[in-house]
């Protein structure tokens, strides 16, 4: 976990894949308690509002404000999808780019969003656009603008379309070697208290699939 920017309003970090966003029942160190612990270690405030989340598989940035103001402000930001927030993906096979639109519904048994055709009780419509970047390997690298924030909604969206993230066995890859879902959140970019803010960070180019793209992830 890395800073990527702090002042007196906000900290954003880089969180690593496979570490919770916040506490959970599974008791693994989480992103919102190693952050506050190391403010508290450099002798600053230690107390953090969660804003947004990532799925746990998932790195990247993540924002935390850090007084009841700044929370109140993000919070009514991310409400009204005033929050960009840019993905990298590897998926699998030959993805051409556009916009992706769908009802998702979440089955919480199997803890899964899946693509139905219909608006129906308790499905919410999930928008998001993509760009590829490059190609190799029968794998894509594509940029996503995520229109919305639901529950596994790259993932689910890609898969329904026979692009499965590579890695990512929960939803339908066949890739072998990767140790979780190629899925990066690499941007944020918003507007607080008259300051805009625009972050970037980059998924560990030393590891598969990540560092097939070293040259096209700048």
């Amino acid at each position: 976990m890395d800073f990527v920017f702090k002042n007196k309003d906000i900290v954003v970090i880089n969180k690593a894949p496979l570490v919770p966003s916040q506490s959970d029942l599974s008791g693994d160190a989480d992103a919102m308690t190693q952050t506050s612990e190391l403010l508290k270690a450099n002798g600053e405030s230690d107390k953090l509002w969660l804003i947004h989340r990532l799925d746990r598989v998932v790195g990247g940035l993540l924002v935390f404000a850090r007084n009841p103001k700044s929370a109140a402000e993000l919070s009514r930001i991310v409400r009204d999808n005033e929050l960009y927030k840019g993905y990298l993906a590897v998926v699998e096979g030959d993805a051409t780019g556009g916009e992706l639109v769908d009802y998702l519904y979440k089955d919480s048994t199997t803890n899964k969003a899946y693509v139905v055709k219909n608006e129906r009780k308790g499905a919410k419509l999930a928008r998001l656009s993509y760009a590829p970047i490059s190609r190799k390997d029968g794998k894509t690298l594509v940029d996503i603008d995520l229109k919305t924030g639901r529950f596994h909604q790259i993932r689910a969206q890609f898969s329904s379309r026979k692009m499965s993230l590579v890695g990512d066995k929960k939803y339908g890859s066949r890739d072998g070697k990767a140790r979780q879902p190629a899925l990066f959140a690499y941007k944020l970019a918003f507007s607080l208290f008259g300051e805009s803010y625009s972050l970037e960070a980059k998924p560990d180019l030393n590891i598969y699939p990540w560092n097939l793209f070293c040259e096209e992830i700048k």
